[in-house]
C-alpha cells in the first residue's frame, strides 16, 4: 500500500546516548497510528527529525514518495507536516484567528485582511465542529481550546500528517472525546494522525495500527 511517509535507517545520536538506532517505520495515508515507549525511548527525537526541528546523522525521511536526508521546518510544513507539541506554538496575546494565519498572507494589499482572516478562521472551526470566537484572545482560552487552535493551525496549512504528542495529558475526559471525534473526522477525510500516547485504551480505541519504540530501536507495528 502507498505510504505517505516513512523513516529510512534514521540514527540521532547525542553525547553518551543514542536517541534513535537504525529506526525504520511507515506510516499509510488515512491512518491513526500510534507510537508507544517509555520515556527516552526515542519518540520525541523521531518527532522533531519529521518537523525538520533537528537533523537525522544517517538515514532518509520520505514524504509521499520524496527523500529528504535533511529537512527543515519549512521543508516539512510545505510537505504537510502539521505537529502539535506537548507546549503549544501560540502567541497568547493575539486573536485565535491571527494565531492560526501567523505568517500567512491573507488578503492582496501589504496589510493583513483581518476580516478574511476570521472569516476563514470561523469556517475552519465550524468545519471541525468547534464552537471558539476567531476574535477571542488565546491567553484567554482554555487548554483543551487552545489545542482545538492547534488543530486548526495545522489543517490551515492543508497538513497530510499531524502528529500528535500526548495531547490528552493536561485536558479532561469530555474535552479529550471532543478531540478524539476531531481526530476520526479528519482520518475520514485522508489526514494520518500520528498519535504519542502512554495511554494503552485511547490507543486501542483510536488506533489503527500501533508502533513501539525502546531504548531508541524499533521493535516492532502491528494492526489493533
Amino acid at each position: 500500500m502507498e505510504k505517505v511517509l516513512e523513516l529510512l535507517h534514521v540514527t540521532k545520536t547525542y553525547p553518551g546516548v543514542v536517541a534513535l538506532d537504525d529506526v525504520s517505520m511507515s506510516f499509510l495515508p488515512g491512518e491513526i497510528h500510534s507510537v508507544m515507549g517509555e520515556n527516552g525511548a526515542g519518540k520525541s527525537t523521531m518527532i522533531k527529525i519529521i518537523a525538520g526541528a533537528i537533523l537525522a546523522d544517517k538515514g532518509e525521511i520520505v514524504i509521499d514518495g520524496e527523500a529528504f536526508e535533511k529537512l527543515t521546518p519549512a521543508i516539512s510544513k510545505n510537505k504537510g507536516i502539521g505537529v502539535i507539541y506537548q507546549e503549544f506554538n501560540l502567541i497568547p496575546s493575539m486573536s485565535v484567528a491571527e494565531n492560526i494565519f501567523l505568517g500567512e498572507k491573507t488578503g492582496n494589499s501589504i496589510m493583513p485582511d483581518f476580516q478574511k482572516m476570521h472569516a476563514k478562521a470561523t469556517e475552519l472551526m465550524n468545519s471541525l465542529g468547534v464552537s471558539i470566537d476567531s476574535h477571542s484572545m488565546v491567553g484567554d482560552l482554555s487548554t483543551a481550546q487552545q489545542q482545538l487552535v492547534e488543530i486548526a493551525k495545522a489543517i490551515s496549512k492543508n497538513c497530510k500528517v499531524l502528529i500528535m504528542d500526548e495531547p490528552t495529558a493536561a485536558i479532561a475526559q469530555a474535552e479529550a472525546e471532543n478531540m478524539f471525534r476531531i481526530m476520526r473526522q479528519l482520518k475520514s477525510q485522508g489526514v494520518t494522525i500520528i498519535y504519542i500516547s502512554h495511554r494503552m485504551e485511547e490507543v486501542f480505541d483510536l488506533s489503527d495500527r500501533v508502533s513501539i519504540l525502546r531504548d531508541g530501536k524499533y521493535v516492532d507495528t502491528k494492526q489493533i
